[in-house]
């Protein structure tokens, strides 16, 4: 039996939850904004998803291997140079060598959770069960009992609703403080937060560090909610609308002059599209500079301006 809808009007815990108890076998296909995914189950446990947005295994490869970002970057642009589209990556990295034998089940654990944990918070998109034999690309994957999973998102989004009535919006911009006083909540600075502390500096907002850091996005909103609470920062309302269509304008022209050079001034995009400063424009004007780039530039170069437009997007 096929099973779909919007996830607006049925919650995707809620699906998943009656396609464990229901004992199904099949691929789940979600479609949202800007991406699309996959999760393979079979008799109502999680064997695998794929994610054609590759951000979140973009930081698991930085934290947990011995792989630089550039590197990472450079099997990306292959795989994307070879199939045109970044659908499926996440299957190809998890199959290749890349990943020690002793890393492999942390590592796969770990894309699994975090990938789960963030899409179950979505709630704009379309999602369509397939019952049907599961593929054989799949083997290399360990099943998974969803029940410990929703359970931990639900305690997530509890934990959010709480720091959400103090960190209002994602566009604002934390500060450091100097000179703490008063009666504050003490906070063991761990590598990992200090990480995170070491990200505020008065210009990222809330969104453009949850995309430089390696942790998980949920991580580093505790985080700040945390280093906030303890006094060690501060919170600036977002800027005005015309400096932040400034700051896109300027980020997509540095994006093309270092990777075309003069060339970059022939890209017939009109930027008068970001006036308004919303995400429908940003992703409108992304869209025809792709366009443009993979009709008349080569492949290559064609991949790395669509993987840092598509990096921009996710920090807006």
């Amino acid at each position: 039996m096929d099973v779909k809808g919007s996830i607006t009007n049925l919650e995707l815990f809620d699906v998943l939850k009656f396609l464990e108890i229901s004992k199904k076998t099949g691929v789940l296909n979600l479609r949202f904004e800007n991406f699309a995914a996959k999760l393979f189950i079979e008799e109502g446990m999680l064997y695998f998803l794929s994610i054609s947005d590759n951000n979140i295994l973009e930081k698991l490869v930085v934290k947990l291997l011995n792989m630089s970002k550039q590197e990472y970057l450079q099997v990306l642009e292959k795989y994307r140079t070879y199939y045109k589209t970044t659908a499926g990556f996440d299957i190809y990295f998890l199959k290749s060598d890349t990943i020690p034998k002793a890393k492999e089940h942390e590592f796969t654990s770990n894309y699994i959770s975090d990938t789960l944990n963030y899409i179950l918070f979505l709630t704009n998109g379309e999602f369509a069960f397939d019952e049907k034999p599961l593929p054989d690309v799949i083997n290399f994957a360990q099943p998974m009992n969803l029940s410990p999973i929703l359970m931990g998102c639900k305690k997530r989004r509890d934990e959010l609703a709480v720091m959400a009535k103090i960190i209002p919006s994602k566009n604002y911009v934390p500060i450091i403080v100097t000179n703490r006083s008063g009666n504050l909540r003490p906070l063991s600075l761990t590598p990992a937060i200090w990480n995170v502390l070491s990200l505020v500096n008065g210009k990222e907002n809330i969104n453009q560090i949850l995309a430089l850091s390696v942790e998980n996005d949920f991580f580093v909103f505790k985080t700040l909610y945390n280093l906030l609470q303890s006094g060690y920062i501060k919170l600036e309302p977002p800027r005005n609308e015309t400096a932040k269509v400034y700051d896109i304008v300027s980020s997509i022209k540095k994006i093309l002059r270092e990777q075309l050079g003069s060339k970059a001034d022939k890209v017939p995009v009109d930027f008068n599209g970001l006036n308004k400063g919303d995400k429908q424009s940003l992703i409108k004007v992304t869209q025809d500079i792709e366009r443009y780039v993979y009709m008349f530039i080569d492949d290559k170069k064609a991949a790395k301006i669509d993987y840092l437009l598509k990096q921009l997007l996710m920090s807006i």
